[in-house]
């Protein structure tokens, strides 16, 4: 894997990929890599997310600031979102950590590693600021469990959620 830093909002590669926050201009961009992955993710049956993507959700999440895109080669190929960490009954104690949410990267590019090399600029930027990220996944995506499992990202459970469960992570 390349070497990679990160320089105030935007992380630098050597292998194409940059990840910067996400502007008004991105938001056509985001809601075509997040319906995209949604369907395919339909297509495994499983319903994660809503479909179609709302832009004007999106655009919230890009007005405060707190969602990011990936471009490989300039082109936006995945996104996910960072933001304050609410303390619930997975994590009721932790006030100073950041929620890691809306991770997607678009079919078209899910052969080269983004979604590990996302996975490892969280955790960089985790190391680097002291912040304990949490996220989540429905549960019974047994695959996805095991790939944050693999990739270093600490389970914490299984907690009930309405008709499933969800499997909760930090890093």
């Amino acid at each position: 894997m390349s070497a990679c830093f990160l320089k105030g909002d935007i992380m630098l590669s050597d292998n194409k990929l940059i990840i910067r926050k996400a502007t008004a201009s991105d938001i056509s961009a985001l809601a075509d890599i997040l319906d995209c992955a949604t369907q395919k993710l339909l297509a495994k049956g499983v319903q994660q997310w809503e479909y179609p993507w709302d832009k004007t959700v999106i655009q919230g999440y890009v007005e405060k600031n707190e969602f990011y895109i990936a471009l490989w080669d300039g082109a936006p190929c995945g996104c996910f979102g960072l933001k304050k960490y609410v303390p619930n009954r997975f994590v009721p104690q932790d006030t100073d950590g950041e929620y890691w949410y809306h991770l997607a990267v678009h079919p078209e590019y899910d052969k080269l590693g983004i979604g590990y090399m996302l996975c490892r600029w969280v955790q960089k930027y985790s190391r680097q600021t002291g912040i304990t990220i949490y996220f989540d996944c429905w549960a019974g995506n047994k695959s996805l469990r095991n790939y944050y499992s693999f990739n270093g990202f600490e389970h914490i459970g299984d907690f009930p959620e309405e008709d499933y469960f969800v499997s909760a992570f930090r890093y």
